[in-house]
């Protein structure tokens, strides 16, 4: 039962054989079971192409950049190279709307704590939306207790959806920013951006967007979404960990108070004050994980070679297919049932005790699975469960892993594991 055989892709041109020989992890076997890995909205596995990067960088390349010494220049380039290329990824209109941080929570910080203490106020609000992460919700909840500004939140529907009407009933005057996801973390459920955006932009207001499950699975045009910000992590999308991205506004990055204080984010430092660099140096305090930056150069060239456009297509016909499969396995209850999702599927197991089924699979069939509140305990107060067991794929995995899971959830609630 636990053969796993490959999907070809070939309706979207891929050849899923040849691109999972990039994915070392996938081929790993323990006791005599290989890995099915349906995690990847956790973290993603990394093509072997970045991990040779980062391993030749260190070995063979390694000085910190914005040194004089020829090690140092040819790290800068790299470096530099880097944001270029994320910022044509992202279409940005300048690489200087690429700030690079530490992860998508502390991009999120960055700009929560950017508003802090520089333009929210007592009697300001902040929306957001209860499909939020709570890297989406705390950073706005300190930001609001130190300001005096207020958190309101978006409704959802029945099938995890935004209200939209309540939305723009929100967009009052009082409102200073909205920072919402773009897909949902924990129902896949993809929101509906542009018009939240347009219906924000009506009223004068900014907003902040969380790419943090949406940019590893679907193409990102910033032009297009015309959001003031926008963040999401490499290692969602097959970096090495210690990477986010904050793509900003010129002006609004202009505007916006730096995060840190420290090396590099200052032109000039005196005892009196600062001189602030520009963006995005102004928010890049400190030395960065620039080797790791370097080897995300890398992965967006192959990002962009096996063609985003198509693993969405493929991703999205696994996710149609997985849908199938679990929708016809008793007493399984998929949550939220949006037309429009990220390849992400999270249910609940009535009767059953969904940490003992995320236990089973692994122990059983070498499953990698979530289960848990999946870091959305306020919206599974409003679904009205402990948690959800979350599968979720990437271009990587294929048809014959997702029979093998439908069949051991299967065989699990038959056998009242």
């Amino acid at each position: 039962m636990n053969d796993v055989k490959f999907a070809t892709g070939e309706n979207q041109g891929l050849d899923i054989l040849k691109i999972r020989t990039e994915f070392p992890m996938l081929h790993k076997t323990i006791n005599g079971k290989q890995i099915i890995y349906l995690d990847s909205a956790a973290t993603s596995q990394k093509p072997k192409r970045v991990m040779d990067k980062l391993y030749q960088f260190y070995l063979e390349e390694y000085a910190k950049p914005n040194e004089s010494h020829s090690l140092s220049q040819k790290a800068t380039q790299e470096l530099d190279d880097a944001r270029k290329k994320m910022a044509d990824f992202l279409g940005a209109k300048s690489d200087k709307e690429i700030v690079f941080s530490r992860g998508c929570t502390e991009s999120i910080n960055m700009v929560a704590g950017g508003f802090e203490r520089g333009l929210l106020k007592e009697g300001d609000e902040v929306l957001i939306t209860a499909l939020e992460h709570h890297a989406n919700i705390v950073p706005w909840q300190l930001a609001c207790t130190q300001s005096g500004a207020k958190l309101t939140v978006t409704p959802i529907n029945e099938r995890g959806e935004i209200d939209l009407a309540s939305y723009e009933t929100a967009l009052t005057s009082k409102v200073k920013i909205v920072a919402f996801s773009h897909t949902s973390h924990a129902l896949g459920n993809k929101l509906p951006v542009k018009e939240m955006i347009s219906l924000a932009h009506k009223k004068g207001i900014p907003v902040m967007v969380d790419g943090a499950q949406a940019a590893p699975h679907m193409p990102v045009n910033m032009q297009e979404l015309d959001c003031e910000f926008y963040t999401f992590s490499g290692h969602k999308m097959g970096s090495p960990s210690g990477v986010g991205v904050l793509y900003g506004k010129k002006e609004w990055l202009e505007k916006l108070p730096p995060y840190e204080g420290g090396a590099d984010m200052a032109k000039e430092v005196t005892f009196e004050k600062p001189t602030l660099a520009d963006p995005p140096k102004k928010f890049e305090a400190g030395t960065m994980p620039f080797a790791e930056i370097i080897a995300t150069g890398t992965l967006i060239d192959f990002l962009n070679e096996i063609d985003m456009h198509k693993t969405e297509q493929y991703e999205q016909e696994l996710l149609s297919y997985a849908t199938q499969k679990l929708s016809k396995v008793d007493r399984v209850r998929i949550m939220g049932t949006s037309g429009e999702k990220e390849p992400v599927l999270s249910f609940h197991v009535e009767g059953h005790d969904i940490k003992k089924l995320e236990r089973f699979l692994n122990d059983e069939y070498n499953i990698d699975v979530r289960a848990g509140d999946l870091t959305a305990q306020p919206l599974m107060k409003i679904l009205g469960v402990p948690g959800l067991l979350r599968a979720s794929f990437s271009y990587y995995n294929t048809r014959e892993e997702i029979d093998i899971f439908t069949e051991a959830v299967a065989e699990f609630i038959q056998n009242k594991k």
